[in-house]
């Protein structure tokens, strides 16, 4: 089985390399699909959850949740519960299969549950991040910037908050690319052969 782990700054592609891998090698991607699968199995509506995905727990300012189906979520936050779902869910579906997460700190959570997997970090130039979401997003360069900065802060407060920390720090990944370097489309080619082709133990410094 293998387990393809991707942490991204916003506005690196990452979401797109991954739907890309998971098209090529016919593995399962989960992105958004893991928000969808939180609220089914705690029964709390979709768009309360997609307010708080990727964002970490605050104690001053989150709405306690007495409604969920399931008991050992009853009184927690939105954030907890939704990290909680999200983290059974991709141990499951990491023991059944080929998969490729994004974000929502799954190389930590199979890591935690020693299930082999790959964690890759995408990354670009912020220029270029911010150039991205303009076209995207259809925003002015002022309101990109700004999205970028917000986001990319969330997303570390997010991984840090609810694992042992190292977002974006090299060391704690196996693999860490600039999508700038060749693009999306051929980053995500690289990956896919890196992942074939493997590494031997006499290619380990």
């Amino acid at each position: 089985m293998m387990n393809i782990c991707i942490s991204r700054e916003f506005g690196s592609g990452g979401h797109d390399i991954g739907e890309q891998i998971a098209m090529q090698t016919g593995y399962r991607f989960f992105d958004r699909k893991l928000v969808e699968e939180a609220a089914e199995r705690s029964g709390i509506a979709v768009e309360h959850l997609e307010k708080e995905d990727e964002k970490k727990a605050n104690p001053w300012l989150h709405n306690v949740w007495y409604e969920s189906k399931d008991e050992n979520l009853r009184g927690l936050s939105a954030n907890d519960i939704l990290f909680r779902v999200q983290s059974r869910y991709i141990l499951e579906c990491a023991r059944k299969g080929n998969n490729v997460f994004v974000g929502r700190c799954a190389d930590y959570v199979l890591k935690k549950a020693e299930i082999p997997h790959v964690s890759i970090f995408i990354t670009a130039p912020y220029e270029d991040r911010v150039f991205r979401i303009m076209e995207r997003r259809h925003l002015c360069e002022k309101d990109a910037q700004t999205l970028v900065r917000k986001t990319d802060k969330r997303r570390k407060a997010y991984y840090n908050y609810y694992t042992e920390g190292g977002w974006g720090k090299p060391d704690n990944y196996d693999l860490c690319i600039n999508s700038s370097w060749k693009g999306i489309r051929k980053t995500a080619d690289i990956l896919r052969t890196y992942l074939e082709e493997g590494d031997s133990e006499d290619d380990r410094i």
